[in-house]
């Protein structure tokens, strides 16, 4: 049985049947590349008082050691697995291994962003904000942002997570680049929300312009960015605490 379970945005999300999952296991992996946590691995092995096995992105994408028929194995992943980072591919080859698995939901981004006061079911697509270059500037995620607000809907945009840097794109980066395409495009911006550490006691939620957005210090990642779209009483009531 390959049991992957999420756990989600702290220390302590991950959830009883994640626990239980856990404590049956022959081994516990995690994937290590798709985010970066708040925690050490050492401080999650203690929470969890089980030795974890540390996968870079080769192994979880390639070799897969996690995929083992006589065993009992637990692969955990940061915040939600089937959510912000998806990993149906795994669910996929297992099944034609003939290896059991078992999904262990957690909380993750996609819930988080309520805590902005904005309600989950106005939201539009989602895109990923990534690192420009000198020769790759690509734009495709505002095409998003576009569709989004043609419909009044909110769009929330994810910061680009540089694995072997460790670190993500800022929010303070990601605005120059979304300042940049909208006025090449002559697109109106209005306010935004800049977001760091969402579902953490140390969340930051700053809600005003662009401009002034690129001043405030929002302090470490993760880091996600929502536009807001068409805003009703209660919202603009709620995101006025920002």
């Amino acid at each position: 049985m390959l049991n992957i379970v999420g756990l989600g945005l702290s220390l302590k999300d991950i959830s009883v049947k994640g626990i239980e999952a856990i404590n049956k296991s022959d081994e516990v992996y995690i994937e290590s590349y798709t985010s970066l946590s708040d925690y050490t691995i050492k401080e999650l092995e203690e929470f969890l008082k089980t030795k974890i096995k540390v996968l870079h992105r080769s192994e979880v994408e390639e070799e897969k050691p996690f995929f083992q028929k006589d065993k009992e194995i637990t692969l955990l992943i940061y915040g939600d697995p089937l959510s912000a980072t998806t990993h149906t591919e795994i669910l996929q080859e297992a099944k034609k291994k003939n290896i059991q698995t078992k999904i262990i939901q957690s909380v993750s981004i996609f819930t988080a962003i309520a805590r902005t006061g904005l309600q989950l079911y106005k939201f539009g697509k989602t895109a990923s904000i990534p690192f420009w270059t000198e020769n790759h500037k690509p734009e495709s995620f505002f095409d998003l942002l576009e569709q989004n607000q043609s419909i009044g809907a909110h769009t929330l945009f994810l910061l680009d997570l540089d694995p072997k840097e460790n670190k993500f794109l800022s929010i303070k980066e990601a605005l120059k680049i979304i300042q940049e395409i909208s006025k090449k495009r002559n697109f109106k911006l209005g306010k935004a929300i800049g977001c760091s550490r969402l579902g953490l006691e140390s969340e930051v939620i700053k809600y005003d312009s662009i401009k002034n957005l690129q001043n405030q210090d929002f302090g470490n990642a993760p880091y996600c960015i929502i536009i807001p779209g068409e805003l009703n009483f209660s919202e603009e009531d709620f995101i006025a605490n920002y």
